[in-house]
């Protein structure tokens, strides 16, 4: 089989890539910015970019592809983009250009696909609609593949709107999330859903909201992510009822929870008990968090080593999310012998057992988080074989596992 896998940007289409190409399968991986070795756009714009902007189109590169693997479309406007993303603080500007170039690099991608006789196309969500339209018209043959780096936004209007009233004032860090405001725009990502010949998700959640449109279940491959061997780290933790630290990392906003992370905190209140939020995103609602900075110590973003230390100094982790396809931060806090307390609403039902490996609870649910930690609290004993399982959890789900996961469901789907 000639297979493409494409995304405008990375996300995790890079493993997608280097397990087709490792299996004799890839053709092309296609993409915008990618940080070829001898390109002179790349050392051009290096004059022009900030430092951080330019580390970050450096970062777009794959060490398992050779640079002929590599298709590049809208490279320049995708440029412009990096830069723009940073200087644009209200965000309307650079979404409207993302969706300018996403929709030029699909009609350029469905060009070269039909000229090269590809046989199968592995796109990403939000990035399809009109590659996959072109070809249902003009290349019928081509199986038309959807990764899912998030689930069906439509599914998740319905899901958050279930849970709306555990929001409370925290209801505005939703803004961002134009598609959970407002249900007609999440219904413009039910055509794409629908134009893919099969699907590939990350967690049942995922399942789940694809098939909510319709799509028959056999066409959705469930191929869960890895944990980076990086996370697996050395502890020295010690299991008592006098300390423990609970951690949450990630966006801070209602779609992780937060409004039942900092009312746990409150409610608790407690000397013996540490609560850290570490991630970005208490900027943009600072009312919201002034509250709450005497029961919990917010951190910002952190970047990897100082984030690992962290993780080795703190018991539970506690990411209450409403809703989203797969939290890597799961696998990576688990690795490092974390106990989380999660929902289903991500992979937590696929790789949670509830007080084995650590704790489920539903959306919103505030009562039962401070119930876990409480219990966590007072059977130090018990939560330090809980530790040791989600370590053990975490080493079964690797990214060579997934990738062998990949290639499964393109040899699956190339024998139907």
């Amino acid at each position: 089989m000639k297979v493409i896998v494409a995304h405008p940007g990375t996300q995790h289409s890079f493993r997608v890539a280097k397990a087709l190409k490792d299996a004799g399968l890839l053709f092309k991986y296609a993409t915008t910015v990618y940080n070829k070795d001898h390109s002179l756009l790349m050392r051009f714009v290096k004059l022009f970019l900030g430092k951080d902007n330019f580390a970050r189109a450096q970062r777009r590169k794959c060490l398992s592809l050779v640079d002929d693997d590599v298709i590049q479309f809208c490279e320049l406007e995708g440029l412009l983009l990096l830069a723009l993303i940073r200087l644009d603080k209200s965000t309307k500007l650079s979404k409207a250009y993302n969706g300018y170039i996403s929709k030029k690099f699909q009609q350029k991608l469905a060009k070269y696909i039909i000229n090269e006789h590809v046989d199968a196309v592995i796109s990403y969500d939000t990035n399809s609609e009109i590659l996959f339209g072109i070809l249902k018209e003009y290349a019928p043959n081509v199986v038309r593949i959807m990764d899912h780096a998030a689930p069906n936004r439509h599914y998740m209007y319905k899901c958050y709107h279930q849970y709306w009233d555990t929001c409370g004032e925290f209801v505005n860090t939703l803004q961002v999330y134009k598609f959970i405001m407002n249900e007609s725009l999440s219904e413009k990502y039910i055509k794409e859903i629908l134009l893919a010949h099969y699907h590939i998700v990350a967690s049942s959640f995922s399942r789940d909201a694809v098939v909510y449109e319709g799509v028959n279940e056999k066409s959705v491959f469930l191929v869960p992510y890895g944990a980076d061997e990086k996370f697996f780290v050395e502890s020295e933790r010690k299991f008592s009822n006098e300390l423990i630290k609970v951690l949450f990392v990630g966006k801070i906003n209602q779609q992780k929870g937060i409004a039942q992370v900092l009312d746990a905190a409150k409610f608790i209140n407690s000397k013996n008990v540490k609560f850290e939020i570490i991630g970005p995103g208490i900027e943009f609602c600072k009312d919201l968090y002034e509250p709450y900075k005497e029961y919990v110590t917010f951190r910002g973003f952190m970047l990897h080593e100082a984030l690992l230390e962290h993780m080795k100094n703190s018991h539970v982790f506690v990411f209450p999310t409403m809703g989203e396809g797969f939290g890597l931060v799961l696998f990576e806090t688990m690795a490092a012998g974390l106990v989380p307390i999660t929902t289903r609403n991500c992979g937590g039902g696929d790789i949670v057992e509830d007080g084995v490996n650590g704790f489920l609870v539903e959306v919103g649910d505030t009562s039962a988080i401070v119930e876990k930690i409480l219990w966590c609290k007072e059977h130090p004993v018990e939560l330090a074989t809980m530790s040791q399982k989600a370590i053990e959890t975490a080493r079964q789900f690797t990214w060579d596992r997934y990738e062998k996961g990949i290639v499964e469901v393109v040899l699956n789907v190339a024998k139907k």
